[in-house]
């Protein structure tokens, strides 16, 4: 997820697409996005569900199943909150709002539901969680109602048998979670004795105009992908005289060069996730004329150089298979990798043969969520030419990684060239070992820690709902 440096003549233009999930969110889980009628701020809640190794204690993989299953069927939009009690829940989930004004006929229906879905407790009743409502004494009976804890209701991890928190609400959506539950509520009898409606126009005689738009209302649910989560993206360039930059309407970077422009200019560029406020910011240096080793040489000459850069040569089958050297050509034949240190990988001279990638699972083979590989290549299509990516540890798992981890190099075309780097401090850790090529494809995963935990939630409504 690294931006390449680029060359660039005066008078020229350019246009740089964003790295792959640069501006996403941190979410493990499917990300949801449901657009309300929130009529002070924003409109949007996401929603992180618990569907996806490392997104909660507990998975709950059935439930968010069964959830997609109403999404993709459309049953959630133009739905309501038909229930709101402050200070505990706020749920939806189980009618569609009307089309007409009462006194012409409009009416609030129930959904469509599909069979009742099993009970998967576990994840605590959090505040910001969503859980599944069900029926009082049957903890197998949840079928499209869900709830979001406006407050920790830690009762309900037991109450029922627990109610499944699949979910969560990112970012600032609790915000507008919290706003939405502070309307006023009324009792019309039957399941909507605590219906939340804006502010009502009381008629001549007494009674209240209700119409469409007095509701709190999901207009739309919809999953996201990755490229599809929304971002605010900027970019700025260290020297107006050299490069100017722009944002484009489609999120990319647009770059312009002066005539007579001369020298290096360093683009930084930030991508603010609008899901949960993840920021994203890397930078990369515009150089007018040079190769990539003379502007990494000039790079790390900057004060504050974040990266340390590695390049790598064209390979042989003859082990270590690889040489490295630094951005001065001095080959580096004692390499260690420090964990606490970010690398980037670059191919010397930006030759094409035996394209190279790294990682601590094997011969192309996905690394564990504990690299933070960034850039160009995958574990099956290294790098050749001006390819390049960026290689660091994710804190949380550092010490794990240095005491037990194996951190390889490789030929992706080539399952017999394959070295393992040296790691600073770790016993037993030698200098680019070569592996036998026999076994490339069951070289044992690296043992990590977990990087943090998650809050989940679970819930009820009239006859469907958690009881205070």
């Amino acid at each position: 997820m690294a931006f390449n440096d680029l060359s660039l003549a005066p008078s020229d233009k350019s246009v740089v697409k964003l790295p792959k999930g640069f501006g996403a969110s941190d979410a493990v889980g499917a990300v949801v996005e449901l657009t309300t009628n929130n009529q002070l701020g924003d409109r949007s809640i996401f929603l992180e569900l618990f569907n996806k190794k490392e997104s909660a204690d507990v998975l709950t993989k059935k439930t968010v199943k069964n959830f997609f299953k109403y999404l993709n069927k459309g049953v959630y939009d133009n739905s309501i909150f038909h229930r709101s009690v402050p200070g505990f829940v706020l749920q939806g989930g189980g009618f569609s709002a009307p089309l007409a004004p009462a006194d012409e006929g409009g009416s609030i229906d129930p959904v469509d539901t599909f069979n009742p879905i099993k009970n998967e407790p576990g994840n605590s009743n959090r505040r910001g969680t969503i859980a599944m409502a069900k029926l009082a004494g049957d903890p197998d009976s949840a079928t499209s109602q869900w709830f979001v804890n406006l407050e920790d209701n830690l009762s309900l991890d037991t109450q029922n048998e627990g109610f499944t928190v699949f979910g969560k609400v990112l970012g600032n959506g609790m915000e507008v979670v919290d706003y939405l539950a502070s309307v006023e509520v009324y009792n019309f009898g039957g399941p909507y004795t605590e219906l939340p409606l804006w502010q009502l126009v009381q008629k001549p005689d007494g009674s209240l105009d209700v119409g469409p738009e007095d509701f709190l209302i999901v207009s739309s649910a919809e999953k996201l992908k990755s490229k599809k989560q929304p971002f605010v993206l900027s970019a700025e360039s260290s020297d107006d005289s050299i490069v100017q930059v722009s944002v484009t309407n489609n999120q990319r970077i647009k770059l312009k060069t002066p005539k007579n422009a001369s020298g290096t200019a360093t683009i930084s560029v930030e991508a603010v996730s609008t899901v949960d406020g993840t920021v994203d910011a890397d930078r990369f240096d515009v150089v007018i004329g040079g190769s990539a080793q003379a502007r990494s040489m000039e790079r790390s000459a900057k004060k504050g150089s974040k990266f340390i850069d590695i390049f790598v040569d064209g390979g042989s089958f003859d082990d270590p298979f690889y040489r490295f050297f630094d951005s001065n050509g001095d080959e580096l034949d004692r390499l260690k990798i420090n964990v606490k240190k970010k690398y980037r990988f670059h191919r010397q001279d930006e030759v094409a043969s035996h394209p190279f990638y790294i990682g601590d699972s094997g011969y192309n083979t996905d690394s564990t969520k504990s690299l933070k590989l960034k850039g160009d290549g995958t574990f099956t299509d290294g790098i050749t030419g001006s390819e390049m990516f960026s290689f660091s540890v994710r804190k949380a798992d550092r010490k794990a990684f240095k005491k037990e981890a194996e951190l390889s190099y490789y030929c992706t075309a080539h399952s017999s060239m394959i070295g393992t780097f040296a790691i600073k401090g770790q016993k037993n850790s030698a200098n680019f070992m070569p592996q036998e090529s026999a076994d490339v494809s069951t070289i044992n995963d690296s043992t990590t820690t977990s990087s943090g935990g998650y809050y989940r939630a679970m819930t009820d409504v009239a006859d469907q709902l958690p009881l205070i």
